[in-house]
């Protein structure tokens, strides 16, 4: 029998030590005005916006995959060393999430939302010029510090500043993370091929003028990705979460915010529901004497006139002091472990140790074959293709692996509001990407080229909407106040994953290039079956 959810999360409240019954009735009162604004014009900038931090995410996966049989041709690495690149990477990808999650829980989302891709735009540039092997390893290890945590963090605002009724549009999210795998990939199709040294060329390539196809590509993805930081930073500005504010009990400051959403989806809202009369105290309708502000029906018991503090007043330290105190605490190691005390509470315990056992073993079973695709790819293509065909067909076959992702996302959104909820919603995409896997292994096996674009379109198709539960699945489990912790924690141990698949597989490469595909396949059943013990089904959680 399930474990009723309410006291679950309660639970969890209780373990910090909060005024359980008030923070109940004061998160109840936010939900009823978040539910009363509705989904309007500011919320879909949320969601591309979000978005875009999603798609740098896997963007930059996707590239580091496309590049790798390059890089291994450019430096002369081993099969067994090549990992090392892949691993570098999701170290960093671990570290990000491990630090950001945290600060997001301590000193709001904003802060991470605005740094994340800054430092992926940075040091993605500096990969593209690094001299020598160990060099491009550093550098992808702070890329994926800085794409680390884009995914636990941005996936924590949308789901703070969204109405309950419109939770599920948090799997739309991993619309944008397709995309992001189709764009490199598309970009790997136009650039490699056409500057590396051609597939079967041994001594006569200069591997300095005519194998930077790499390269290029890590520019062009830079370039993609301080697009987006303009995006996000220059052309929108985040208020910061209501959610957290109230967490952290400004009140006053979350009234602030939610009149400014309301000014910006044009100054309406939705008719109250019967929930969300008058005869709660906190809501009202607008009357002739509100005037012109269309916010004014936005009120908190005891907090009705709130005045926002001038912009030269909110801070009277230097700028230089005050994130120098940020960093500091940013790196406190102390105070982020105590936040991970509460997810062991006796009630969120099972969920906690599940969830991240989930994105642990998924991880680790989804790179075994999403890193070494087109170097499978290519070691199993056909005897009749030759030198560039062969790229050419390897980054095509890439690209429509990554393209028939994309409708994942969107089946993953309607699955979820179904009977069959979020949890049996991603057993069954894992255990039909499972197998998928068997399929794309039987395939390469007998270079059965029809085949292999099939079964690896349906792994695509299927590992999407799995990813896309998981992801949704995930913060909707977790208290607010316990959210970009847990999310973050989940997330670092995925990426744990990514480090060790990487090296892992390029061991099981030496002995058959289908071995790895049959470890990830028993990797996604212990996952299945992860996912089907879980004790709390969120759909209808309004946390």
């Amino acid at each position: 029998m399930r474990q009723p959810v309410a006291r679950s999360l309660q639970e969890a409240v209780d373990y910090r030590d909060i005024d359980a019954e008030n923070t109940c009735d004061e998160e109840t009162e936010l939900n009823r005005m978040i539910s009363t604004i509705g989904f309007g014009r500011y919320h879909r900038r949320v969601l591309a916006l979000c978005g875009l931090g999603w798609m740098a995410d896997n963007m930059w996966m996707q590239c580091v995959a496309c590049i790798l049989p390059r890089v291994q041709r450019h430096f002369d690495i081993s099969n067994a060393g090549i990992g090392i690149m892949s691993s570098s990477m999701f170290l960093g990808l671990m570290c990000g999430a491990l630090v950001w999650g945290p600060v997001s829980d301590r000193f709001g989302r904003v802060v991470a939302y605005r740094w994340t891709l800054v430092l992926s735009a940075v040091f993605g540039a500096l990969a593209s010029v690094a001299p020598t092997f160990p060099l491009l390893c550093v550098c992808l290890f702070g890329l994926g510090s800085g794409v680390g945590g884009n995914m636990p963090v941005d996936g924590a605002i949308f789901l703070e500043f969204v109405p309950r009724e419109k939770r599920h549009l948090l799997t739309m999210l991993s619309v944008f993370f397709s995309i992001g795998s189709a764009l490199a990939a598309a970009a790997a199709l136009a650039i490699l091929p056409a500057f590396s040294c051609p597939e079967g060329s041994k001594g006569d390539c200069d591997v300095g003028k005519e194998n930077n196809g790499w390269r290029y590509l890590l520019v062009t993805m830079a370039v993609a990705t301080a697009a987006m930081v303009v995006l996000r930073n220059g052309c929108f500005r985040l208020y910061e979460s209501p959610k957290f504010l109230l967490q952290n009990k400004r009140r006053a400051d979350v009234i602030v915010v939610l009149r400014k959403i309301v000014n910006f989806n044009g100054g309406t809202a939705r008719p109250t529901s019967p929930l969300n009369t008058a005869e709660t105290g906190v809501l009202r309708q607008p009357s002739e004497e509100s005037g012109s502000d269309a916010s004014s029906w936005l009120e908190w018991p005891e907090a009705e006139d709130v005045v926002e503090p001038p912009p030269h007043v909110r801070s009277t330290k230097p700028w230089l002091h005050r994130w120098g105190q940020t960093l500091r605490a940013a790196l406190d190691v102390r105070a982020h472990a105590r936040m991970v005390r509460p997810l062991f509470a006796p009630s969120l315990r099972r969920t906690t140790a599940l969830v991240w056992a989930i994105w642990a073993v998924v991880a680790l079973g989804f790179t075994m074959f999403n890193v070494f695709l087109p170097k499978l790819l290519e070691t199993n293509a056909p005897a009749e293709d030759s030198g560039r065909k062969v790229q050419v067909r390897v980054y095509r076959d890439s690209l429509i692996y990554a393209v028939s992702g994309i409708p994942g996302s969107l089946i993953g959104a309607w699955l979820v509001g179904t009977r069959l909820g979020r949890i049996y919603s991603m057993a069954l995409s894992t255990l039909v990407s499972a197998l998928a896997l068997i399929a794309f292994a039987m395939a390469a096996k007998s270079a059965n080229s029809a085949l292999t674009v099939l079964s690896s379109s349906v792994f695509g198709l299927m590992s999407t909407m799995m990813f896309a539960v998981i992801y949704a699945y995930t913060p909707e489990v977790f208290h607010p106040s316990l959210r970009g912790t847990a999310c973050g924690m989940a997330s670092a141990l995925g990426r744990v994953a990514g480090i060790v698949a990487p090296l892992v597989t390029g061991l099981l490469l030496e002995i058959s290039t289908t071995v790895p595909l049959y470890v990830s396949v028993c990797l996604l059943m212990v996952a299945t079956t992860c996912m089907v013990a879980l004790p709390i089904e969120t759909r209808d959680i309004a946390t």
